[in-house]
């Protein structure tokens, strides 16, 4: 999902709040579960985007969804939003919010996938070079690809490591393509 201005300047509003309230490791875990929420249920983004909706009721929505489930500063906050008809851009504010936190802490989100599940040694030693690389905390995604045959892609922000035999197979495929014996123009 992409991140917006909006959703960008709400999450860095609501960042400095909880920072400055020193509630910021309960806010991520807040927000984590919120982007959670709106991502896996479509239901409920669409009704948040909706002008139809009643500000009142959406707020009346959010609060019987989380109110047990997040901080005092995190449930008022989303009725903030919500009364300032933000609500639609939700999600991308909680991932946005989550990219600064881990932009502010150092953390490095490093994204693994591989044909199979790797073994714990496998995911120990991909997450130490990574930490070596980039240095601080590295923070693996790991993700399943059996197309990939075997090997594994590391991705680090925009840059991409391809060890994966499918990718050598296509390279193979490109080489073997080119005829050498005709005179290229």
């Amino acid at each position: 999902m992409a991140q917006t201005k909006v959703g960008s300047r709400y999450a860095k509003a609501f960042l400095g709040l909880v920072a400055e309230k020193g509630k910021l490791d309960v806010a991520i875990k807040d927000m984590e579960l919120v982007h959670q929420t709106i991502s896996e249920n479509r239901e409920l983004a669409v009704l948040l985007k909706s002008p139809v909706v009643k500000t009142d009721k959406k707020i009346s929505i959010l609060s019987s969804i989380y109110k047990k489930n997040v901080s005092d500063v995190t449930m008022l906050y989303l009725e903030l939003i919500t009364k300032n008809r933000r609500e639609g851009v939700l999600a991308e504010i909680a991932e946005s919010f989550i990219a600064q936190y881990k932009e502010m802490k150092g953390i490095t989100t490093a994204v693994v996938t591989s044909a199979a599940v790797l073994s714990d040694a496998a995911k120990k030693r991909i997450e130490e070079l990574v930490q070596k690389e980039v240095g601080g905390t590295v923070e693996l995604s790991l993700e399943i690809n059996p197309e990939l045959i075997g090997g594994f892609v590391l991705r680090i922000g925009d840059k991409q490591l391809d060890t994966s035999i499918l990718n050598q197979i296509n390279a193979l495929k490109q080489e073997f393509g080119a005829n050498f014996y005709e005179k290229q123009l």
